[in-house]
């Protein structure tokens, strides 16, 4: 994993887990946090990109079209298009170019369905009393997701998390990866010791932040 070290330090990764230790401390509430690459699929970037640029090139050469659409610079175009394609593939790693390419709503929605998947992933469902929290952040779309369980959200509406979150994407707007995590650990662990007090010295999942592509 180490695209993640563009982002966050072995220390801060060390900090984030310190984070959850403490936050869990004074609650029966269990809270994982996972950071990913991104959630979005990027497999219609590279014919995207290669689609604008060979717009632009057509736009350019119009005014020497009857110049270049002529034999033997017609046939220099195949392999011009080919060239594109590759240039495009190259390109399309990026992820600022990736981004730009995918809808906001793809974003958003697919942002949901990768934090719903990673919270049955990591069996953030099944701890004994339906009190698991997953805290999910997608780098490239820069975006985050907090689910909680049934016994939380019992008791917790989902409004309670929107102060966590709006402060989570702030953060997540500067790149402050690591501090917008224990930020809103801390957070939830506040939430949770209030309603979800300690009473047994358990620790049903782990730790550590799990890191994903």
């Amino acid at each position: 994993m180490a695209w993640i070290h563009r982002y966050i330090s072995d220390e801060d990764i060390q900090k984030i887990s310190e984070a959850v230790s403490r936050a869990e401390e004074k609650t029966d509430g269990e809270i994982v946090p996972v950071i990913v690459q991104r959630s979005s699929t990027v497999g219609h970037v590279p014919l995207t990109l290669t689609l604008l640029i060979l717009l632009m090139l057509v736009i350019v050469e119009l005014p020497y079209a009857d110049l270049l659409w002529v034999k033997p610079w017609v046939y220099v175009w195949p392999f011009l298009i080919v060239a594109v394609y590759y240039l495009s593939f190259a390109i399309s790693k990026m992820h600022w170019v990736q981004k730009v390419l995918v809808p906001e709503r793809d974003e958003v929605d697919q942002v949901h369905q990768r934090a719903h998947l990673e919270f049955y992933l990591n069996k953030v469902n099944e701890t004994k009393d339906r009190t698991g929290i997953l805290i999910f952040i997608s780098v490239m779309e820069k975006k985050a997701v907090i689910l909680a369980d049934e016994g939380i959200s019992s008791k917790l509406p989902p409004e309670t998390w929107n102060e966590v979150l709006s402060k989570l994407g702030e953060q997540l707007g500067k790149a402050n990866w690591s501090f917008g995590f224990t930020e809103a650990i801390e957070s939830c662990g506040h939430h949770l010791k209030t309603h979800f007090p300690r009473t047994e010295v358990n620790n049903q999942l782990k730790n550590q932040l799990v890191i994903r592509p």
